[in-house]
């Protein structure tokens, strides 16, 4: 694969698709976003893969969202469109897998990254993990999608304080309102998220892929069509605001930015 900033290892009826850019926390760029679906499509397609195991290489790190230095490119309501229609869609290819999909999370899970963890059946994480959406200190609005995610795993209002105050949340904290599934020592990480990988690799696959979509179906309530255009407005706004430009400059320069709430 290009540049290898995405692997994929199989054994055992588990395959492994790692994010590989280790350099960068493993900071997820567009063109990795767009291959990240047609990765999962052909292990479901593929007859041997019965569970995926996602993770970042390394320890330091599963994600730390996307590489927010693409945002430079992001300055016209059209390319603002692009890039949430891009990841919106990448998402709701995942969500549509019908293997189970375990996320096993070292270190930090930033941003774009939370979404993609909370698209995730189960979500393992070490005692050191730390995740945050930090999209409120960048003038972004998270998108519909991800935000009904995360809704439904920790509730409206753990929602509202981890979008509104782009605090970091410690494994501890993040497993007890829901967001994580388990916490593990850092060392026994890899042994349990296997061990869980390979019981549902042994489980009828029928059973597995149908008892995922059930819960699926049954949490599944769509948007009306004119709230749903709401929900993608609120979120260009952010991407249309000078807040955007202000966040992504005072990141990439490492000082703090001044909002002025336009």
């Amino acid at each position: 694969m290009a540049e290898d900033t995405l692997l994929v290892e199989k054994q055992g009826g588990v395959a492994t698709v790692v994010i590989n850019r280790p350099g960068q926390h493993n900071a997820i760029m567009r063109a990795m976003w767009g291959r990240i679906p047609g990765i999962f499509e052909e292990l479901e397609k593929d007859g041997e893969t019965r569970v995926i195991v996602l993770r970042g290489a390394g320890e330091k790190a599963f994600a730390s969202g996307q590489d927010i230095s693409e945002f430079r490119e992001t300055t016209t309501p059209e390319a603002a469109r692009a890039h949430s229609g891009l990841l919106d869609g990448v998402l709701a290819r995942i969500a549509a897998i019908r293997l189970p999909i375990i996320a096993m999370v070292h270190g930090f899970a930033m941003g774009g990254a939370v979404g993609l963890l909370a698209v995730c059946d189960l979500r393992y994480a070490a005692e050191d993990a730390v995740v945050a959406v930090p999209a409120a200190r960048l003038g972004i609005v998270y998108p519909e999608p991800l935000t009904r995610l995360i809704m439904d795993l920790i509730g409206p209002a753990n929602a509202k304080e981890m979008l509104m105050t782009a605090r970091r949340y410690a494994a501890e904290e993040a497993l007890r309102i829901g967001f994580l599934t388990r916490v593990f020592p850092k060392a026994e990480l890899g042994k349990q998220t296997y061990e869980t990988a390979r019981t549902i690799a042994t489980n009828a696959p029928i059973s597995v892929r149908n008892a995922k979509q059930m819960v699926n179906l049954i949490q599944k309530a769509s948007l009306p069509p004119e709230e749903a255009g709401r929900a993608r407005d609120l979120r260009l706004e952010g991407f249309n605001s000078r807040d955007f430009s202000e966040g992504v400059d005072a990141f990439l320069n490492k000082r703090a930015p001044v909002f002025r709430g336009v």
